[in-house]
């Protein structure tokens, strides 16, 4: 597992291709995207009445799946009550789907 730093976390990172899981980095277009996820779900009220505190401490960047794939990317928080998960991917309209953790942002 590699790191990477994420809108000013340091969040581990793990990459899974076809042939598992790699010790490559984030190219700088999957950087862009998970900090362009990080940052709505952050804006999402539920989200900051939820987890006040929370920090990212993991992503996984699944290149099996296209970018617009829901679970294209999974983020990890911890939060003064534990862990949560969201997955996010790219799609036309922007949303939050806080109850299924599904998180959509645009190009």
């Amino acid at each position: 597992m590699i790191s990477a730093t994420i809108n000013d976390q340091q969040v581990d990172v793990e990459i899974i291709e076809a042939g598992g899981t790699s010790g490559t980095a984030l190219e700088q277009a999957e950087l862009d995207l998970i900090a362009a996820i990080d940052s709505r779900l952050r804006e999402h009220d539920a989200f900051g009445q939820t987890y006040p505190r929370a920090r990212l401490t993991r992503v996984d960047s699944n290149r099996m799946l296209q970018d617009t794939e829901e679970g294209r990317f999974y983020l990890r928080y911890h939060h003064d009550g534990g862990e949560a998960e969201f997955w996010g991917h790219v799609a036309e309209t922007p949303a939050v789907d806080f109850e299924r953790g599904i998180v959509a942002v645009d190009r």
